[in-house]
């Protein structure tokens, strides 16, 4: 138990205020920490008088987003029952492998912090200057050599991806060629993460905000193959990038919120370049204007900005991206960073030295070309809605019934589909329900 004395290695706090990011950055710039919400100074347990649940996801979203690089791996909390009230426990582990810091100041006085006694200590520019370069100094292993704690791994899905795309297994030899094993025979990290089952968690959070203040949802794909978790969280990205179709006399145009080869090219290459060796998985968050993708781990230090913004390639993981390629999940041209600065310039890159933050803004304005026809008008297509439209274009005579089948929904689902085109003017229906057609409007 506690002895609710402040010092160089625990921090009272009555009640979760902003203060929270630099306190947990001190201890993990020094030598790690406990923090207890619900004790105030006069080291009095009060408790939580708030929601308890939504004290615990603030505290979530402290870890998760306000600090950099990722500390999830060093940072837990629980809830322990303290003089009849409950209170939250928070544990924070040093890591001296990296420099940590508030994410919104950066690298700045600000921004970083160390424990010094039972307080937090700002550090100078050169103090930064030189903690930050002794961490680039630590030898930072590859994928490849890191040993994995997992045994038994199995690769039928990396398999069927390799297959797919036209690459001859050899069972046999299949661990070797494909760099999946150690120097001394041991499945590595990179097996594990590519493995039909493992620990892998990438999230998509969603916020109906324009910043993290209104939290939705958390979506969590992983738990196998990277390439397929990576292909999940694509599909449901893509799958809310609505398309506007226009309307008019003789003409039928779409365009997609954004652009989609721009935002594949980012995703793969936050996932390929990522330094999976730290443990810290890239992600993507959603937000009412834009969606950011950050991966762990800035541009590598062979290339320089300029070159970086040429799309001169240097994987950080030269094996696992040798595999990307393999099964089409990004392109060994290099345009793949150019194609994002073609439709959202320079800016659309925030570049850290711990991470790389692609912002892709969403245009949800329609057509807005004044030389169209003005009887022309724009309507908004969901994803869903799209793929019928497409299944219609091929058989008109599709029922709800073969609709539902072929996106493995309910028919109720259909019928309210079809209704929505039906209102937007989409498709109409030509005939009875049962013998006639669905015809739709070009």
């Amino acid at each position: 138990m506690y002895n609710f004395n402040e010092t160089d290695k625990l921090e009272l706090k009555e009640k979760l205020n902003d203060s929270l990011a630099k306190e947990i950055v001190a201890f993990l710039n020094t030598s790690g920490g406990t923090i207890l919400i619900g004790v105030n100074k006069n080291k009095v347990v009060v408790g939580i008088k708030e929601d308890i649940d939504e004290v615990q996801r603030k505290v979530s979203d402290v870890i998760t987003y306000a600090i950099s690089p990722r500390c999830i791996d060093f940072v837990h909390q629980h809830i322990e029952l303290t003089n009849n009230v409950q209170i939250i426990v928070i544990d924070v582990i040093s890591d001296n492998s990296n420099l940590y810091y508030i994410k919104k100041y950066g690298l700045s006085e600000n921004g970083v912090y160390v424990r010094n006694g039972s307080s937090c200590k700002s550090l100078l520019p050169t103090e930064i200057k030189t903690r930050y370069e002794s961490t680039l100094n630590i030898h930072e292993p590859d994928i490849i050599e890191i040993e994995s704690q997992r045994k038994g791994l199995t690769f039928q899905m990396l398999k069927t991806y390799l297959i797919g795309h036209g690459f001859h297994i050899n069972d046999d030899t299949f661990e070797n060629n494909y760099h999946l094993l150690t120097s001394n025979g041991k499945y590595n990290l990179m097996a594990e993460i590519l493995a039909d089952e493992n620990d892998l968690v990438i999230n998509v959070s969603t916020f109906n905000s324009k910043d993290k203040s209104n939290y939705v949802s958390r979506k969590d794909f992983g738990g196998k193959c990277l390439l397929f978790a990576v292909e999940q969280a694509r599909n449901y990205c893509e799958a809310i990038n609505e398309t506007y179709v226009k309307l008019g006399e003789g003409e039928r145009k779409e365009k997609k919120m954004f652009d989609t080869e721009a935002f594949e090219q980012a995703w793969y290459n936050a996932c390929v370049h990522n330094k999976w060796a730290e443990k810290r998985n890239p992600g993507i968050y959603i937000y009412e204007d834009r969606l950011e993708i950050e991966s762990n781990g800035g541009i590598p230090k062979k290339l320089s900005k300029e070159q970086f913004f040429k799309g001169k390639s240097e994987p950080v993981n030269k094996e696992l991206f040798d595999i990307f390629l393999k099964c089409d999940f990004g392109e060994q041209s290099g345009h793949g960073v150019p194609e994002i600065v073609k439709n959202y310039g320079k800016d659309a890159f925030e570049l850290f030295d711990n991470y790389i933050t692609v912002v892709i803004p969403f245009d949800k304005s329609g057509f807005t070309d004044k030389n169209t026809d003005k009887n022309a008008f724009t309507v908004k297509l969901s994803e869903r809605e799209k793929i019928i439209v497409e299944l219609l274009k091929v058989n008109q005579n599709l029922n709800a019934s073969e609709l539902a089948e072929k996106l493995s929904v309910t028919r109720q689902t259909i019928n309210n589909q079809i209704k929505s085109l039906k209102a937007k003017g989409i498709i109409v229906r030509i005939g009875s329900d049962k013998t006639g057609h669905w015809e739709v409007k070009e």
